[in-house]
């Protein structure tokens, strides 16, 4: 069996940049920086102009560098001239880089520079503490990791979000609900190396499990609720564990006890939900993915063009309100999912355990000894039972007829009906909705096959 360090070594040069890409990097976040405090010195309100994120501490990932420039703006400026300066002056220092807006807390300006992503964010001027806006501690961040961080750490903090990246889980975004680069560069702190950190995961961690590099409070950490609670070292009373989903924990810990077991460098291959199995993935595709089509339930729909955070954010809301009431009509939702192309087009995915039900269906009463409930029973039905009778537990059971017999036609009738209610996103749909079984098309492409991807395959990796 190999050695976990032995894959680690052979991994370890893949996951840094080469000293030709940290060049070319370094010389766009100088331009791009360049830019912003050109037009930023006019403006009386602006105290400095700084570098943030993976850039700043040197953890990026090779050919996946984000330039974070953080404005920092001084506190007499109210939050409504914040938030306008935040947006203009991204907009206005970058123009010739086409920015375009998107939302976290608060607005902030992305671009592309040399074909490298760079965000304009804007923060208040603050002493640490006193955050005025959910962006305010980042440049804390920045200083704390990198007090902390030597070469050596920054190798492990790049193996720790390799190995995020090809679980699928890595980065706070709501499309991924993963690990930040900030969560990841914490555990390496906490843990100081790649190998402690799957070690701790695989044998340790516990429900809402408590990581800290730091005292903390113990009263306060109880009013968290997270599978994963992780201290902020800038700030203890913020848990970094919140943006991180059950599943995506969940699936570090298992990543992690696979790798002990089974040390392979595929699982730092590949840069989606593969880990590095995509064609095991395609195989599992072709072969039970084709037993369960009949049973996949398709949407596909055109949605206006908006930040990629607000529509993933009303994306998930709206495919779980819909399998809520999927189930409420009695049909059983094994597995869910959604994806958007963030332009205009998106596709949700339900696996139901059928998609067309009986007729009719069974509605038990309470035991006819319970004589107030059982009149309650008896008078609420709300259309006339096709049978009623008592059963051998002496319980009254009605014989009612089901409205939807067909989940598409029920989920049809959501869309159209129900849009801006039961958590269904207001004006999500615009145009070109189709919905149908998986099973009914001869070829299933672009987005549709993605989301079906995602219900139908299995990580090998981790399920071996």
């Amino acid at each position: 069996m190999p050695d976990p360090s032995a894959v680690i070594s052979k991994v370890l040069p893949f996951c840094v940049p080469s000293d030709s890409e940290e060049q070319g990097i370094a010389k766009t976040a100088q331009e791009a920086k360049a830019l912003v405090e050109e037009y930023v010195a006019r403006l009386e309100d602006v105290s400095e102009v700084v570098f943030g994120g993976s850039f700043a501490k040197g953890t990026w990932l090779p050919h996946h560098a984000d330039i974070d420039i953080f404005v920092k703006i001084k506190t007499s400026v109210g939050l409504n001239e914040f938030e306008e300066m935040g947006r203009r002056i991204g907009s206005e220092a970058l123009k010739k880089y086409g920015p375009r807006l998107r939302y976290s807390d608060h607005p902030y300006v992305e671009a592309f520079v040399n074909k490298v992503r760079v965000n304009v964010v804007p923060c208040y001027d603050v002493e640490q503490g006193e955050w005025k806006s959910a962006a305010d501690r980042s440049p804390f961040h920045t200083q704390y990791i990198n007090s902390h961080f030597d070469d050596k750490k920054r190798k492990q903090a790049r193996l720790l979000k390799k190995f995020f990246k090809s679980a699928g889980i890595y980065g706070a975004e709501i499309s991924t609900e993963g690990f930040s680069g900030y969560v990841s560069e914490v555990l390496v702190v906490k843990y100081c190396s790649f190998e402690n950190i799957l070690r701790a995961a695989a044998d340790d961690w516990q429900q809402s499990q408590i990581i800290a590099v730091h005292d903390y409070n113990l009263d306060l950490v109880k009013t968290f609720s997270s599978p994963l609670i992780i201290i902020d070292p800038v700030d203890s009373r913020r848990n970094l564990g919140t943006a991180i989903s059950p599943e995506s924990v969940a699936k570090f810990i298992l990543a992690s006890r696979a790798f002990i077991e089974h040390p392979s460098v595929e699982f730092f291959n590949g840069g989606g939900g593969g880990g590095g199995e995509e064609a095991d993935k395609k195989n599992h595709i072709l072969s039970s993915g084709k037993l369960l089509l009949s049973n996949l339930l398709v949407v596909e729909f055109s949605h206006q063009k908006k930040s990629p955070d607000i529509i993933w954010g009303q994306l998930k809301r709206s495919v779980n309100s819909i399998a809520k009431q999927l189930e409420l009509a009695d049909f059983e939702v094994l597995r869910f999912s959604c994806v958007t192309d963030e332009r205009n087009s998106a596709v949700l995915v339900f696996l139901l355990e059928a998609i067309n039900l009986p007729p009719y269906t069974t509605r038990k009463g309470p035991e006819i000894f319970r004589r107030n409930d059982t009149a309650a029973f008896l008078s609420k039905r709300k259309t006339k039972p096709l049978a009623i009778w008592v059963d051998g537990e002496m319980r009254i059971t009605m014989l009612i007829e089901r409205k939807f017999t067909d989940a598409s036609k029920f989920i049809k009738s959501l869309l159209i009906n129900e849009q801006g209610k039961n958590g269904i996103s207001k004006d999500l749909i615009v145009d070109k909705i189709q919905i149908y079984s998986a099973g009914d098309k001869k070829i299933i492409k672009g987005l549709a096959k993605e989301a079906i991807g995602e219900i139908v395959s299995t990580q090998y990796l981790i399920f071996r």
